[in-house]
């Protein structure tokens, strides 16, 4: 006897094979970049073809659409932790924070773009990647931590005036007379 609703399938406790795991990646890459540049119109069919997998394949990881566009921004973000996790054990805590920025900012351009085109159509962004951002809050709030006991940005510096700097940053950087210069200024608020 199962636990499962009528028509679920039930959960399994073995690990997943490892073709399974790599058709995932290969659904998630093509839809990330499917995403990108067709935005929320780019087809479950299209995200298959691109992915060299059948469409029962993306059907199998992601039961719908919105599914996938939760799981590609989470992914996104995660990417940006791994980032900031990255730069934490860096000698410079300054330069490393600054580089993490830079890279949060051009990095993340992308996904806030992504993001921001499919908002309407997805539900439950929010809550996807709710996790991912507590993590990336919590790389960063290390990071700045590192600095300011450095002495390498200002020391009157907290996590709200990062996250409007970083705000700052990336508006200055995608706007159409900005760009990285633009984005550089910005980040000078940190000295």
């Amino acid at each position: 006897m199962t636990n499962s609703k009528r028509g679920e399938r039930p959960a399994s406790s073995e690990p997943k094979r490892a073709d399974a795991v790599a058709n995932r990646a290969k659904v998630m890459a093509a839809a990330r970049e499917a995403f990108e540049t067709e935005g929320f119109a780019a087809s479950l069919d299209e995200i298959a073809r691109r992915a060299g997998v059948g469409a029962g394949t993306v059907h199998r990881h992601f039961r719908t659409k919105a599914e996938l566009v939760d799981a590609v921004l989470a992914a996104a973000v995660e990417d940006l932790v791994v980032a900031a996790n990255s730069y934490v054990s860096a000698d410079d805590a300054g330069v490393a924070l600054r580089n993490f920025l830079v890279q949060l900012v051009t990095d993340g351009a992308a996904a806030h773009e992504l993001a921001a085109r499919l908002q309407v159509d997805a539900s439950g962004v929010e809550a996807a990647v709710s996790g991912p951002v507590a993590e990336l809050d919590r790389a960063m709030g290390l990071l700045l931590s590192r600095a300011r006991d450095a002495g390498t940005v200002r020391h009157d510096l907290d996590d709200r005036d990062l996250a409007a700097i970083v705000a700052a940053a990336h508006a200055a950087y995608v706007h159409p007379t900005g760009g990285e210069r633009a984005m550089m200024l910005v980040l000078h608020a940190l000295d």
